[in-house]
C-alpha cells in the first residue's frame, strides 16, 4: 500500500470537508504524539501557504525519509484505530469497501485496525527500516519470548514500569477489568551482542518493533547510555534498601508540605555553607536547587524537627545519623552529588510515599545541617 493511495482513500471519507494540508494535520495527529513544530520539516509561520503546498506534495507521493525518521518512534496506531472506530457504521463500511482492492478482508468491524497498520508500515518503510522477512520474524519472536521469561520481571521493574525508549515512557502494565496486564517486550540494545541483561531493555511493544528493524549505531549508544543510568540507580536502591530511616520523616514531611507564604515570612537563612559543600561549576541547576530551598525552608523544618523530638514523635538524633549513613554508603559506591541528591529523595519518597518536591527539601535540609555532603577539600 503506498501512502498516496491510502492518503486518497482516507481523506474521501475521513476528512468532512477540511482540505488536503489540513486532513494531513489531523492524520499524523492521529498516529503520532510528535507535534507538527517536531517533524523536521522547513516551518515559517508567515510563509503558511508555502507550508500547505508542501503538504500537498506529500499527499501525492511517499513520505519524505526526514519526516519519517522524526515520528518512527512515536507512532500512535492504537488512537487511529480508535478514532476510525467512533465513525458511523456507514462510514466504515464505505471506507472498508474502497479498500477491498488491496485487503479483501477489511471490513467495517476491523477497518481501523488494519489502516493503523498500514500507516505504521508506510512510515516505517520511508523511515528506512526494512520489514524483516517471515523466518527472520519467527526466530526475533522466539527470542524475545525467551528473554522475557527469563529476565522480564527484572527488566520491567528496572525500568520503572515506563519505557525506557527515548520520547516514549509508556506505562508498561495497564489495568484492564480489574486485573494488572503487562504490555512490554524485551529487546536487544546492541543486536550485534549476547543477550545477556546488561545488553537488554524492557520496551513498550511499539518502540520493541520498529527498533527491531532499526541499525541506527547512534540510536544504540543512545540506549546503552539509558541502560547505564538504570544499571546505577538499581545499584543505588539495592545499596540503601537495607539501611533504615526513621519513619518519623512522614510526619516531617507532611508539615513541610502544609506550610504557607506566611509560615516562611521573616525565617530566611543565608546558607553561606552550601558553596563549602557543593561547587557551582560542577552542577549549577543542583546548587541553585539546594541553595534557594535551604534559605527558605531551613529555619522552619528545624523548628519542626525540634518540635517533634521533643514530643516523641520522632528521634532527632536517630535520623541523623540514619541519613549521614545513606550518604557515606553512596559516596563509597562513588555516586556524584546529583546522584546522591537523587537516590536519597528517592529513598525518603519510598518511605515517606510524598511527593519528590518536598523530599527534595528535606534532602536539602540534611545537606545544610551537614549530614549530607563533605566539605570540598581545598
Amino acid at each position: 500500500m503506498e501512502f498516496k493511495h491510502l492518503f486518497t482513500i482516507l481523506k474521501k471519507h475521513l476528512s468532512d470537508g477540511a482540505d488536503i494540508p489540513a486532513f494531513f494535520r489531523d492524520l499524523i495527529a492521529m498516529i503520532t504524539n510528535v507535534t507538527e513544530a517536531e517533524w523536521g520539516t522547513k516551518k515559517d509561520p508567515s510563509a503558511k501557504q508555502e507550508h500547505d503546498e508542501t503538504i500537498r506534495s506529500y499527499s501525492k507521493r511517499q513520505l519524505p525519509k526526514k519526516f519519517a525518521q522524526a515520528i518512527v518512534y512515536r507512532l500512535t496506531p492504537e488512537i487511529l484505530t480508535e478514532r476510525i472506530n467512533e465513525r458511523p457504521e456507514t462510514v466504515r463500511r464505505l471506507l472498508a469497501e474502497d479498500l477491498h482492492g488491496f485487503d479483501a478482508t477489511v471490513d467495517a468491524d476491523n477497518v481501523g485496525a488494519v489502516v493503523a497498520e498500514w500507516m505504521v508500515d508506510i512510515i516505517q518503510a520511508a523511515a528506512g527500516l526494512v520489514p524483516q522477512d517471515e523466518l527472520e520474524q519467527r526466530k526475533q519472536q522466539q527470542l524475545a519470548g525467551d528473554l522475557k521469561i527469563k529476565y522480564g520481571e527484572y527488566l520491567l521493574d528496572e525500568a520503572g514500569d515506563r519505557c525506557p525508549f527515548p520520547g516514549c515512557g509508556k506505562k508498561l502494565t495497564q489495568t484492564h477489568a480489574g486485573k494488572a496486564v503487562h504490555t512490554y517486550e524485551v529487546g536487544l540494545i546492541d543486536k550485534q551482542t549476547a543477550a545477556n541483561v546488561e545488553n537488554l531493555l524492557a520496551m513498550c511493544p511499539q518502540c520493541y518493533a520498529t527498533y527491531l528493524l532499526d541499525d541506527n549505531k547512534k540510536l544504540c549508544k543512545e540506549l546503552q547510555s539509558i541502560k547505564a543510568v538504570l544499571i546505577a540507580h538499581r545499584q543505588s536502591i539495592q545499596l540503601l534498601d537495607e539501611l533504615p530511616l526513621e519513619r518519623g520523616i512522614i510526619g516531617v514531611i507532611r508539615k513541610v508540605t502544609n506550610l504557607k507564604e506566611k509560615d516562611l515570612l521573616n525565617a530566611e537563612l543565608d546558607p553561606k555553607e552550601i558553596k563549602q559543600k557543593l561547587n557551582p561549576e560542577d552542577n549549577m541547576a543542583l546548587y541553585m536547587t539546594v541553595k534557594n530551598y535551604v534559605t527558605t525552608y531551613f529555619i522552619r523544618i528545624k523548628d519542626i524537627m525540634i518540635s517533634l523530638d521533643k514530643r516523641g514523635e520522632i528521634d532527632y538524633d536517630e535520623m541523623q545519623d540514619q541519613m549521614h549513613a545513606i550518604y557515606k554508603r553512596l559516596k563509597k559506591a562513588q555516586k556524584t552529588n546529583l546522584e546522591i541528591f537523587n537516590e536519597i529523595t528517592t529513598k525518603i519518597h519510598h518511605v515517606s510515599l510524598q511527593a519528590d518536591i518536598y523530599c527534595q527539601i528535606v534532602v536539602s535540609y540534611f545537606i545544610q545541617s551537614c549530614e549530607v555532603f563533605d566539605a570540598i577539600s581545598k
